[in-house]
C-alpha cells in the first residue's frame, strides 16, 4: 500500500473509495484465498508458467487476468509467447487476457506483434473495451477464438 500511496494518480478511485477501501478489500481477498487453499488444497495446482501441467484443450475458456502484459518490465516478449502458446494448446475455444497495459500505464510495446502472430495462426483475435477501470487506461482486454 505504500507504492500505491506514491501512484495513487494513476488510478481510478470509483470502485474503491481510497487506499484504505482498496487495502482492506485486498487484505479480505487474501484471507478468504488462504482460508479456501487449507480447508480446498486440492482446488490448487501450483505452476511456473510458462508449462501448464494440463493436457490439450483441457478448458474451454482460459483467463488472465494482471499477469501477462502487466509485468512487460520483468518477462521478456519471448515469455509472452510462450505463454500465449501454452494458453493456447490447453485451450479449447476462448482466451482471455486483461489488461494491455503494464504497470506505467502503457499498452504492452509488442502487443501488435502478438496480434500478427496470432492472425496468421488463424486465430480470431480482437482488442474489447471493459466496463471496468482501476487503473487509468487499464479497460481494454484481448479476446482471442480458436
Amino acid at each position: 500500500m505504500t507504492h500505491m500511496e506514491k501512484a495513487k494518480d494513476h488510478y481510478r478511485w470509483q470502485y474503491f473509495t481510497d487506499i484504505s477501501h482498496l487495502h482492506e478489500h485486498r487484505k479480505k481477498a487474501l484471507l478468504t484465498c488462504t482460508q479456501d487453499m487449507q480447508e480446498n488444497p486440492d482446488r490448487y495446482i501450483p505452476v511456473e508458467l510458462p508449462v501448464l501441467p494440463f493436457a490439450d484443450q483441457a478448458f474451454d475458456i482460459l483467463v488472465s487476468a494482471h499477469f501477462l502484459f502487466t509485468y512487460a518490465d520483468r518477462l521478456d516478449f519471448q515469455f509472452h509467447l510462450d505463454t500465449l502458446n501454452e494458453f493456447l494448446r490447453v485451450t479449447k475455444e476462448e482466451i482471455r487476457l486483461f489488461p494491455l497495459i503494464d504497470l506505467e500505464g502503457k499498452r504492452y510495446e509488442h502487443l501488435d506483434r502478438l496480434i500478427d502472430y496470432l492472425q496468421n495462426k488463424g486465430y480470431q483475435v480482437e482488442e474489447m473495451n471493459v466496463p471496468y477501470e482501476f487503473q487509468k487506461g487499464a479497460n481494454m482486454m484481448l479476446r482471442i477464438v480458436k
